[in-house]
């Protein structure tokens, strides 16, 4: 058997090897020719997987180690008869938890503090539930949006896009839809980014094109209002720079890509592709032990700042912007890979469970906030 896959999918030649020969290719650069004799197509966000890539090759599985399917035209592959998985869930909690980092980091900028804050939710599925349940660890109010959710359960607690980009935080989390009644490509536009109100903050780790970018810039350069911060964007990976420039936090597509999340991802279509091909469950991850996981914060009342001092010991959000804006300085010729490159050598970056919190300065409220998100408190 031969399994083609993205060489940016973790342990993928541990988990796969097993079934035969794995080649790893990076994932702009697959081709019809590279996988006309493969069985198994292993891809990530950026491949596209259509009839152009696979009509008239032996590829029967295609799986996406990814929560997002817009790269793949699954009308096709049904029609052809190719099983499709995905691996959504795969790395909700390292989403949520990059929100959470991201809000902290604003709030600490600005000296606002983290209660009568509130939260629009836009997208209330893996990760939309599991940023709801962490804002209200930290005594965020929130906001939530999800149409689909709200034509299916016809319960009162979904509210209007409207009202979730009228709250003080707006962050969205749902698939790219081209069309339909939950058109989601410009969720976010021209028309209706007036409502969000001044000294708002906007998070898009979603896809690119849910925001519309340049209503964004066209926003920001007239009026610097609101802060925002990115990690996806229209175009990838040959983004708007000028946005790039003024946006307070920009991330390169990572928003996902804790060490646990990108193991999970390549569990996830492992299982399935087992699950296919009528096999045992065998491999699973590596999840490497975490040494030096000890946190003892400084004693604090304001809880903007506890998470703070926290996250610079785990997360510090601001590299991965400092890193990405270092990019400016290249050319529009050099700066795409420059992206690929940040992606595909990302750090290591582990799920907050791993720490371990000294809770002897703490209140305990604040005890119960940090075990909300996942810390052990000793």
């Amino acid at each position: 058997m031969l399994i083609i896959a993205d060489e940016n999918i973790p342990q993928v030649k541990k988990a796969f090897g097993e079934f035969g020969e794995v080649k790893l290719f990076h994932g702009r650069s697959i081709t019809q020719k590279d996988v006309i004799d493969a069985d198994v197509l292993l891809v990530r966000s950026i491949t596209r997987v259509d009839k152009d890539l696979l009509e008239g090759t032996n590829v029967k599985f295609v799986a996406t180690a990814t929560i997002g399917t817009d790269h793949i035209d699954k009308d096709y592959l049904n029609k052809a008869g190719i099983r499709f998985a995905d691996a959504a869930g795969c790395n909700a909690y390292s989403v949520a938890e990059y929100v959470v980092s991201a809000i902290t980091e604003i709030f600490f900028r600005t000296g606002r503090p983290f209660q009568g804050s509130a939260l629009g939710i836009v997208g209330y599925g893996n990760i939309g539930t599991k940023v709801d349940a962490f804002a209200k660890a930290l005594g965020v109010d929130t906001i939530l949006n999800d149409p689909p959710l709200k034509r299916k359960t016809g319960d009162s607690k979904f509210k209007s896009l409207e009202e979730a980009l009228n709250c003080d935080i707006i962050t969205f989390h749902v698939p790219l839809n081209k069309g339909g009644m939950d058109n989601t490509v410009h969720l976010l536009n021209e028309e209706n980014i007036n409502i969000i109100n001044d000294g708002s903050l906007l998070i898009n780790s979603s896809r690119g094109a849910v925001v519309d970018n340049h209503a964004l810039k066209k926003a920001l350069i007239k009026n610097k209002r609101f802060n925002a911060v990115l990690d996806v964007w229209e175009n990838e990976p040959a983004i708007d720079r000028e946005l790039l420039d003024i946006t307070d936090i920009a991330t390169p597509h990572i928003a996902g890509y804790s060490y646990e999340g990108k193991l999970n991802s390549t569990l996830f279509i492992y299982n399935k592709f087992c699950e296919y091909a009528g096999v045992e469950k065998k491999w699973k991850p590596d999840y490497m032990q975490l040494e030096d996981n000890i946190i003892m914060p400084r004693k604090t009342e304001n809880n903007v700042e506890l998470m703070k001092n926290i996250l610079n010991n785990i997360y510090d959000i601001n590299d991965d912007s400092l890193k990405l804006k270092e990019g400016l300085k290249l050319s529009d010729e050099q700066f795409p890979r420059y992206f690929d490159e940040l992606r595909k050598n990302y750090r290591i970056r582990r799920e907050f469970f791993n720490y371990k919190i000294d809770g002897s300065s703490l209140t305990g409220e604040q005890i119960e906030m940090l075990k909300s998100l996942r810390f052990e408190i000793i």
